[in-house]
């Protein structure tokens, strides 16, 4: 039987403060602690996704951007998306707007919609959701 990835296991963020990041994606997103080393990463996540919170003092995110097609191209990830069901989509924009996390949307992606806003670092993510039924697996 061929190897086959199931999904993805957690994405790697390098943030400037693990406590306060951890402490943001609780608050804005609901995400809990999954488990935590000494003195780090600290994985926290909702389901199968997790984040893998890493220290680092060069925490800012400078890549290099290029249009292309009417779009920003970048080397390395552009952004973290959550996927949730309608109901979610709704709770989520109401509870960034109750914080004060500004973000851009819905935007209309034909088959699905997205909200887009950063975390307090500055990192870039997306809420999304499928306009009909489960997304295919």
């Amino acid at each position: 039987m061929p190897f086959r990835v199931k999904h993805i296991d957690h994405v790697e963020v390098l943030v400037p403060n693990i406590d306060r990041t951890e402490t943001w994606y609780r608050k804005v997103l609901g995400l809990k602690r999954v488990q935590a080393w000494d003195p780090e990463p600290v994985m926290i996540g909702a389901g199968n996704t997790m984040l893998a919170l890493f220290h680092s003092t060069r925490a800012k995110r400078r890549l290099p951007v290029r249009k292309r097609g009417g779009h920003r191209v970048s080397y390395g990830y552009l952004r973290v998306a959550f996927l949730t069901d309608r109901a979610g989509f709704e709770q989520a924009q109401r509870r960034l707007g109750r914080l004060g996390v500004t973000f851009r949307g819905p935007v209309d992606h034909g088959t699905s919609f997205s909200i887009y806003f950063q975390d307090l670092n500055g990192l870039p993510l997306e809420i999304t959701r499928p306009k009909r039924g489960p997304r295919p697996r």
